[in-house]
């Protein structure tokens, strides 16, 4: 027979423990920059200013004005992150007692903090980012471009005896975004342009739950999937010099998501194994990016950007119950900024290459915010990249990049059963160090 108070305990346990860990995964700092393979091999250096591929729908709808004509374009981006997590003192506080605290009403926890049982792992997984463009002309003065991309396409993976099993097993999130957007040339310098996204938002999110009558040797199994439809803006600007040097602006507003799905339990304590519905709110955040154009000469140009990405935005989480109650969960994140340089060399009409470097900040604030989910942190990229045109309307691109994420590490105190809250914790140390090799083929062609 369960204690109803330790009833009512796993109830909450399963429709919020499992939520909290959703949204974080929803409210990834692993923001995807992979909308073109073209843009990788310059690390995504000036966005789509260098007017080399049909990505401006994406990055700077402004930017469609600097070419003419139909073109189409499609590419996929191979992914794989290598994401070692090593356990660095994990522990479970817990009563020695346990058994008669949850049989015997009244019964005094005597405490022990005891290492946590489980090992080390490798949370890295490999997935591939699609794009797809389309751009035409309406007339010498308006442009029409359509884009379909992934802009938050995350996956983390740990298996069922790692040491940070009740805090994460699986996370996927994937967001399609449809954006057709319009360009206008305003005059010989400047250009306008504008967006609207429709973007949808697919998670699933699962973990271990730690079952007090079985302790470390029977967990249950908890697993949550959600989608959601949400709809932004995007606008852009580009101010052209002279033929030969530019610059543009780019904003992206926030897009506001309610995924709502079902919460399923499986092999836990009998009366809680089940479906409920379940919801969470998670807002994407706007950002903002400066790019610069400048070919030196026939052969040789250079390209900056800088991004801003409103990530202060999410401070909390509201998580939302079947049984209408609700949680407030603190997250403390901060704005983050994007900084890219690269280079392009036309070798001859048929063939250009191309380089590059970025610096990534987190927008993750300290240890206690760090989750295995998204065990986010600054980084350093490095991309090559080159174009083949066999004809005046083909073009065939291959991209290259290394990321190398600096150390980070997560001191994250949880409670494996919710109420009484301080009965049983687990507090996951892990260090992580990790790295990424992104691997991305393109065609786009001029009709």
């Amino acid at each position: 027979m369960i204690p109803q108070k330790l009833h009512c305990s796993l109830q909450v346990l399963g429709m919020a423990g499992l939520l909290i860990v959703a949204a974080q995964a929803n409210a990834s700092g692993l923001q995807i920059t992979e909308q073109s393979v073209t843009g990788l091999g310059r690390a995504f250096a000036g966005g789509s200013l260098a007017n080399d591929d049909a990505s401006a729908p994406h990055y700077n709808p402004a930017d469609m004005m600097l070419s003419s004509g139909m073109q189409a374009q499609a590419g996929i981006t191979f992914i794989g992150i290598s994401m070692d997590a090593q356990n660095a003192g994990s522990t479970t506080r817990l009563p020695a007692n346990l058994g008669d605290v949850l049989t015997k009403p009244g019964t005094l926890p005597v405490f022990v903090t005891i290492p946590s049982s489980g090992g080390s792992d490798d949370g890295g997984t490999d997935n591939f980012v699609p794009n797809g463009y389309y751009i035409m002309d309406i007339n010498d003065r308006t442009r029409f471009g359509l884009a379909v991309v992934a802009p938050f396409a995350v996956s983390t993976s740990y298996s069922n005896n790692w040491v940070g099993r009740y805090h994460a097993l699986d996370s996927e999130l994937t967001v399609i975004d449809i954006n057709p957007s319009i360009a206008y040339r305003v005059n010989d310098n400047l250009s306008l342009g504008f967006g609207v996204s429709a973007q949808y938002a697919d998670a699933k999110l699962t973990q271990a739950l730690f079952n007090p009558f079985t302790p470390f040797t029977k967990d249950g199994y908890a697993e949550v999937k959600g989608n959601d439809w949400g709809f932004g803006v995007n606008l852009g600007a580009t101010y052209e010099f002279d033929p030969d040097t530019r610059v543009g602006l780019s904003y992206r507003s926030q897009v506001k998501h309610t995924l709502e799905g079902d919460r399923s339990i499986s092999n836990y304590i009998p009366g809680r194994n089940g479906t409920v519905s379940a919801e969470v709110d998670w807002t994407a955040p706007d950002w903002a990016a400066l790019a610069a154009y400048k070919r030196l000469n026939p052969q040789w140009a250079v390209m900056a950007s800088v991004r801003w990405t409103n990530w202060s935005t999410f401070q909390n989480l509201d998580l939302k119950y079947a049984d209408g109650s609700s949680t407030l969960i603190e997250e403390n994140w901060e704005d983050s900024w994007s900084f890219n340089i690269g280079v392009s060399y036309d070798y001859t009409s048929d063939w250009t290459f191309r380089a590059g470097y970025v610096y990534d900040q987190t927008p993750v604030s300290s240890a206690e915010f760090t989750t295995p989910r998204i065990p986010d942190a600054n980084r350093n990229a490095f991309g090559l990249g080159f174009s083949y045109h066999p004809d005046k309307q083909l073009s065939v691109d291959f991209g290259y990049m290394y990321i190398d994420f600096e150390d980070a590490s997560s001191d994250n105190t949880i409670n494996l059963i919710p109420s009484p809250a301080g009965l049983i914790t687990d507090t996951l140390r892990v260090d992580y160090s990790g790295s990424g090799n992104l691997v991305g083929l393109q065609a786009s062609y001029r009709f």
